[in-house]
């Protein structure tokens, strides 16, 4: 990118600054409205979410629980299952999601496209570093029973610490995940519906089950989060991203182990999870930490879905489940769709929610989806054609989130008034999102503006 162009431009804050004068212009549909609406202790607790006696996604009688072997992941890594089913290629344009998995990463550089160049490429390959190799995963990250998440329990005390209360273990875990690391804490019951079933070990090619093989039985599941980098996610969809992404698996997984640890020193059995075991979203919302969103990502009202998600499985029931919450998430996103209309790879619905796929009826094209739930059905196989187009991850859907900004004053006000007037102000929401800069994709200055964040420190 020339130099010189970028001088003439705007940077991202002098639009930022241009945008907040023309924010203060709305008078009573911004201020005033917003002001209104942090004086109010009642709409500064809804903010918070308000808890729930129920999982808020209907299910209905053609839930079933989802095969891990047609994880995309878990798929994608196993020849064995790819040859053993010719005909999902065949109903994808011949995509062979087994060798275009293999390809990835592994294409040349790309010095004519910001943020694809060897350095680009470079701090992809070291921000995984810290997921794979440090972690001891020796095959991938989706693999059950791999590096962290092994389900050996090692370091096992024979002594059972009984806490004082259920509200105290809860307290208490949750004191041990923030000081390891996690933004976010809950806990919730073990549910069934979202474990995979049969289990798939990918790295050997065999099924497993939760009874002959997994070593216990589990109670429980904690739901951890950890936040990604803000300035490396608005560069979507460019590999700088990666780095991003792979240092939050990296961290998330870390995180995972050391509750684990933490749980076995204390007599009770534990088991680290990133991708593998089971499905991360409805257990977050389960577990009250965030919404299911339309882009398929979980929404918390801090960090939108700029956060990954760790989970540990353990036989500790004495504990205070947090219950779910209503952030106001779900409503929003039926009317925004920002995350639909930046999708590269046209993989998100701009439709409502609906019980099953409505991208297809062809069994051999929606073998990967999950039929039975009330929600945004999007198409992961144009997600993953995607990722291997551009040879990298994406980002967009998370970066182009009006919930994925820094958390200034004037978001947190725009919030407020999602809370005491949801329907009125979503596009106002959106507007103000797209006005104050946030959520530009393939934005060539916020590349530039990346690779100078060094001078923060």
């Amino acid at each position: 990118m020339d130099e010189n162009n970028i001088e003439n431009e705007q940077t991202p804050e002098e639009e930022q600054d241009n945008s907040r004068r023309n924010f203060l212009k709305f008078g009573a549909v911004g201020a005033g409205v917003a002001a209104a609406a942090v004086a109010g202790i009642e709409i500064a607790q809804r903010m918070e979410g308000v808890p729930l006696d129920h999982f808020p996604l209907p299910m209905n009688e053609n839930y079933v629980r989802i095969d891990q072997r047609n994880q995309v992941n878990t798929y994608c890594n196993s020849k064995k299952l790819n040859d053993a089913h010719p005909e999902r290629a065949k109903a994808f344009n011949n995509f062979n999601f087994h060798e275009k998995k293999l390809g990835f990463y592994r294409g040349p550089y790309r010095d004519h496209a910001e943020g694809q160049g060897q350095i680009d490429r470079a701090l992809a390959s070291a921000g995984f570093f810290g997921a794979t190799s440090q972690l001891d995963y020796t095959f991938s990250m989706d693999t059950i029973d791999e590096g962290v998440g092994s389900w050996k329990q090692t370091m096992l005390s024979k002594d059972k610490y009984q806490f004082d209360s259920p509200k105290d273990a809860t307290m208490s875990i949750k004191s041990a995940a923030k000081l390891f690391g996690a933004v976010r804490c809950g806990i919730t019951a073990r549910d069934e519906r979202w474990d995979y079933d049969p289990l798939y070990d990918s790295k050997n090619d065999k099924m497993l089950t939760w009874e002959d093989d997994f070593p216990f039985v589990p109670k429980s599941v904690i739901v951890v989060m950890v936040e990604m980098d803000y300035e490396a996610i608005a560069t979507a969809p460019s590999w700088i991203t990666d780095a991003a992404t792979g240092e939050g698996y990296g961290r998330a997984m870390k995180l995972a182990g050391q509750l684990t640890v933490f749980l076995r020193q204390l007599g009770y059995q534990a088991v680290a999870a990133m991708n593998d075991l089971s499905v991360s979203a409805p257990y977050a919302v389960a577990a009250g930490i965030g919404e299911s969103a339309r882009n398929g990502s979980i929404i918390t009202p801090e960090f939108g879905p700029r956060v990954r998600i760790a989970k540990i499985y353990t036989d500790l029931e004495d504990v205070e489940y947090t219950p779910p919450r209503d952030y106001g998430v779900a409503s929003f996103c039926l009317n925004c769709m920002r995350c639909a209309d930046s999708c590269p790879g046209e993989a998100i619905t701009h439709g409502p929610p609906t019980w099953e796929p409505t991208y297809s009826t062809d069994p051999d094209a929606i073998w990967q989806a999950s039929n039975g739930v009330l929600k945004f059905h999007n198409d992961s196989r144009k997600c993953f054609q995607f990722w291997t187009e551009n040879d990298g991850g994406c980002a967009a859907c998370i970066a182009s989130c009006p919930y994925n900004k820094p958390d200034f004053w004037h978001h947190r006000l725009v919030d407020a008034q999602n809370v005491i007037a949801p329907g009125p102000v979503h596009s106002f929401m959106r507007e103000m999102d797209i006005l104050f800069g946030y959520g530009k994709i393939n934005d060539p200055i916020r590349i530039v503006k990346f690779w100078k964040t060094g001078d923060q420190i």
